[in-house]
């Protein structure tokens, strides 16, 4: 009976959630066109925008049913110079945590979303580019970090189905190289329980996210070429993961 009960509530959870994102999705596709379309893609109109995305994600985050959120910044990171943002990927829900750390904010996405018929539209009118287009757009990429906006990368490209790290592709660490930005790694934990890669439903669990101390370009001991940070981020990511697997046993 309680299996019988936990399936019910969960299902009507997915749905609930489901029709919430729909009616959030239309709801900041209308309101881009208002901003956007009608109103003109001045700087003062995207950084609207982009903090109306930051407080919905936060919002959503916040109040998935069935689980609690933790966020922890214990380099107190304000996000105010730019940076190459990076985070292991797990589920779905993974955008609208990384969407609430800062309104200044691109993010680099597959063709797959950029081209959504649900959402696709919301992410162009953010300025969120495809990531197979980051070498041809880096002078884009350039202008936005030049108006202070910092860019994100999940590293291992595609959602891991377990939870483990997966290999780390060499964009973010290129582009970080490129520009001369810093590296903010971000950890994620929780969110491929909560809305697995396997599953198309909820479940019940605890949610976090941890800022990590910032990597500086100026500092020659932490950064190497591209190559190098490739793996030696790839090894801290392990190491966390491993610390926070062992940590929850």
């Amino acid at each position: 009976m309680k299996r019988i009960l936990y399936v019910v509530r969960q299902t009507a959870y997915t749905i609930f959630s489901f029709c919430y994102f729909l009616g959030l999705a239309v709801e900041l596709t209308v309101r881009g066109f208002f901003l956007l379309t009608l109103g003109g893609k001045t700087d003062e109109n995207k950084q609207k925008y982009h903090c109306i995305l930051q407080r919905k994600a936060k919002f959503v985050v916040n109040h998935i049913p069935g689980t609690t959120f933790n966020y922890i910044n214990t380099p107190q990171e304000t996000f105010e110079k730019p940076s190459v943002i990076i985070s292991n990927h797990q589920s779905h829900l993974d955008l609208m945590a990384i969407m609430m750390l800062t309104p200044k904010l691109i993010i680099l996405t597959k063709n797959w979303v950029w081209h959504n018929p649900f959402y696709g539209i919301i992410i162009r009118y953010a300025d969120y580019f495809p990531i197979s287009d980051t070498e041809q757009m880096a002078d884009t990429i350039a202008e936005k970090v030049s108006k202070g906006y910092s860019v994100m990368i999940f590293p291992e490209g595609t959602r891991s189905a377990d939870s483990h790290i997966l290999r780390f592709h060499r964009g973010a660490f290129y582009l970080a190289e490129k520009l001369g930005l810093d590296i903010v790694p971000v950890f994620i934990k929780g969110f491929g329980d909560v809305l697995p890669k396997t599953s198309s439903h909820l479940h019940p669990g605890q949610l976090s996210l941890e800022v990590m101390p910032r990597i500086r370009r100026d500092d020659s001991s932490q950064m190497g070429d591209y190559r190098e940070m490739t793996k030696r981020l790839h090894r801290m990511y392990v190491r966390k993961y491993d610390e926070e697997v062992c940590h929850h046993r």
